[in-house]
């Protein structure tokens, strides 16, 4: 029997996210969403992406991937 896996690349970042990957607790980490947000001018209903996440904090991409449930 032949499975295939689907693997997704999940593009956006959510505050739970964000606590997942820093450890950091809930309101903490959507302290740190908005605050991205506010740092790449983008509107409160707009989503940050993965590449601005790493992009502001430093932290590799293969990283923050290896934290993302699909």
């Amino acid at each position: 029997m032949n499975i295939q896996r689907h693997t997704h690349n999940r593009v956006v970042l959510y505050s739970k996210d964000i606590c997942t990957i820093t450890g950091k607790k809930y309101r903490a980490a959507r302290k740190l969403y908005h605050t991205i947000l506010q740092f790449f001018n983008k509107k409160s209903d707009q989503f940050i992406t993965m590449e601005e996440f790493c992009s502001y904090t430093g932290i590799r991409a293969e990283l923050v991937q290896g934290f993302l449930k699909y």
